[in-house]
């Protein structure tokens, strides 16, 4: 599968072609048997793994922790069994300095597991800052329209990068959830360009919430989380604010923009069917070339 497109990729396959070759060893496979008991009780299908995939490698012979979600099983949702898989791998890169890598692939919290998802996606969340206070590399990819949604996408954000695909989708909250509240004619979740345009890779790059941008490929998206694997981003008060600061500037900018191309384009991209039709390689040059 080393050539297939990692989008088109199952987790274990991710994982095995991003990593060094029969350098992974799972944690707590599917023999474990850990299922969700909510799902159970609900008469939902069960999977043994939980839908997420977690254990340890070696990336450029670095060791590393990793995980990657199952989209395909209840769309990569995080439930109590899922989430303490997460917890448990990031409180052990802390324990061990060791770097740790997430593939998302998730819609956000399992609706049916009530407020289980949602601590778990908080515990989550602090056991990636004990790491950062330690200066553990903390790397979220991001490589699939199913993307990084809800809880997952705030999660994304607490790692200390974020590397994507144009195929990556990130936001706080779902199409779906977004048309719901705001209505179809304000945003269509069926129309997939829009979609692609407000929260795809591409945007996400060009507004600094994606750390690096390449191709759809094991080799690079590797080539790019083996680059971040010694680096890492402060956690203080001063870093807090001057994120703050920015988000602030980019609402004021483009708060009442409704339309994703007035966005490119007031980030410098003139051209936007040709950066429309670029490489997520070419456009990050594209972008850099034009702030």
């Amino acid at each position: 599968m080393s050539g297939a497109l990692f989008h088109e990729q199952t987790a274990r396959q991710r994982i095995a072609a991003l990593v060094d070759p029969r350098s992974f060893t799972e944690l707590l496979p599917p023999p474990e048997r850990l299922t969700s008991p909510y799902l159970a009780q609900l008469g939902i299908p069960v999977s043994f793994d939980d839908g997420l995939v977690i254990g340890k490698a070696k990336l450029g012979a670095k060791k590393i922790y990793i995980a990657a979600q199952v989209g395909q099983f209840v769309g990569g949702a995080v439930g109590e069994i899922h989430g303490a898989k997460l917890t448990g791998l990031f409180k052990a890169a802390a324990r061990d300095k060791v770097p740790c890598v997430l593939i998302i692939e998730s819609g956000g919290v399992r609706l049916h597991e009530g407020s289980s998802g949602e601590i778990a996606i908080a515990e989550t969340m602090r056991a990636i800052f004990e790491c950062r206070a330690l200066k553990v590399p903390t790397i979220a990819v991001i490589a699939t329209d199913i993307g990084a949604y809800g809880g997952i996408g705030i999660l994304s954000t607490c790692c200390d990068f974020r590397v994507m695909t144009e195929h990556g989708r990130l936001g706080i909250s779902g199409p779906i959830v977004i048309e719901k509240w705001m209505g179809k004619k304000a945003y269509d979740s069926a129309n997939r360009a829009l979609v692609w345009k407000t929260s795809g890779g591409k945007t996400k790059y060009l507004l600094g919430d994606a750390d690096a941008l390449v191709h759809d490929s094991a080799e690079a998206i590797r080539d790019a989380t083996a680059k971040l694997l010694g680096k890492s981003s402060p956690v203080s008060l001063t870093a807090v604010k001057a994120r703050q600061q920015q988000l602030e500037k980019r609402l004021k900018r483009f708060g009442a923009t409704p339309d994703p191309e007035a966005v490119w384009k007031a980030m410098g991209l003139r051209d936007i069917q040709a950066a429309s039709l670029a490489s997520g390689p070419e456009f990050a040059a594209m972008a850099k070339r034009g702030k």
